[in-house]
């Protein structure tokens, strides 16, 4: 049995191959032994001339069939003939043509590409699912927090929700003693544009995702124990997002702490200065924060006087005006003292201030 050849392997792929070993078949003489005993047959086959001989005519048609054929066969474009020819000189034993045939159609079937093709596939592949996620303005959109304060007047300002697609902006209501503002029921204007979802049943939060890169549409949301409403414009937006926003509604709500002080509050829904030290964030300019003996308390320096946001209710000294906020955060504006008093827990402790 010979081993093939590269010419060999690839011409096992074409149609002319099977026409090449049909007509070895045809050419390979016929032998027709007649009846004999057994003893003159062992003889026969125990002649070592004579089969060295016939087997050597057998295959000079064929050894001479593969190289008539190998410059032609060599220029079929067979996809990794090369490694093919290489896995089959790494076998221990020649192949019939059949047995080529079959394993170069396997080969074929199963590996159609080179390394070096899905190498460049899987390259293709990622650079086109990381285009597909990138927003279409080729930058994320920046994220950020804040909170206002809205009445229920008919005359209020509608509050605007810019979102983009892939981010989820998330909406809470509280009443203005800070204490959550559970949502009863909303409805949003164009459902295939928006999707807005309440985190879980009786939530005071409400969470907005954009479906769409661009579309615009608005929210009612109606809270428990409230008959008027609340309406929020939606839009989407390719530079900046809300991810949180805290809505204080200028009302008490059904889990409203009320108590005197806090009914007594004269600070207007528009004090801007009053609101920023409640959030903490964007400060006025010129207001400088101060040495606090407790980590819960901070103070600030602004204009003469002293601004505390604590969680904690402040007893001493008495307070020009306070403002709640989400959480239950107070703001007070106090007269420059070294010492305060607040009760925490039930509990009078000493807050000492020094610059």
């Amino acid at each position: 049995m010979h081993r093939l050849t590269l010419s060999a392997i690839l011409f096992s792929f074409g149609p002319v191959m099977t026409q090449a070993i049909a007509q070895n078949a045809d050419t390979r003489p016929s032998v027709s032994l007649p009846p004999q005993t057994l003893q003159p047959q062992l003889q026969q086959m125990t002649d070592p001339p004579g089969y060295g001989q016939a087997a050597q005519q057998q295959s000079q048609p064929q050894s001479q069939h593969w190289n008539s054929r190998s410059a032609q066969d060599q220029q079929l474009p067979l996809i990794g003939a090369d490694k093919l020819l290489e896995s089959l000189d790494d076998l221990d034993r020649p192949l019939t043509p059949e047995q080529a045939t079959a394993y170069g159609a396997a080969v074929q079937s199963n590996l159609p590409m080179t390394p070096e093709m899905i190498r460049d596939y899987r390259r293709r592949v990622d650079e086109a699912e990381r285009a597909a996620s990138e927003p279409p303005s080729g930058k994320e959109p920046r994220l950020v927090s804040d909170a206002i304060r809205m009445a229920l007047k008919p005359e209020s300002a509608v509050s605007v929700i810019a979102t983009a697609p892939n981010t989820v902006s998330v909406v809470s209501f509280y009443d203005r003693t800070g204490k959550a503002w559970p949502v009863s029921s909303y409805v949003v204007g164009r459902a295939d544009l928006f999707q807005v979802f309440a985190l879980q049943e009786g939530s005071n939060k409400l969470s907005v995702s954009a479906l769409k890169s661009h579309g615009y549409t608005n929210v009612i949301v109606s809270l428990v124990e409230e008959s008027r409403p609340i309406i929020l414009n939606l839009q989407t937006s390719q530079d900046t997002a809300i991810a949180r926003r805290d809505i204080t509604i200028e009302a008490y709500g059904p889990n409203a702490a009320v108590n005197p002080t806090t009914i007594s509050e004269k600070v207007a829904p528009g004090d801007k200065v009053m609101m920023s030290f409640v959030q903490g964030t964007g400060l006025p300019h010129g207001a400088v924060q101060l040495n606090s003996s407790d980590s819960d308390t901070d103070v600030w320096a602004f204009k003469g006087d002293y601004y505390v946001r604590t969680s904690d209710t402040l007893i001493s000294p008495s307070w020009s005006s306070v403002l709640t906020g989400p959480g239950g955060v107070h703001a007070y504006r106090i007269r420059q003292t070294p010492v305060a008093l607040v009760s925490k827990n039930g509990t009078v402790e000493r807050v000492r201030i020094s610059n």
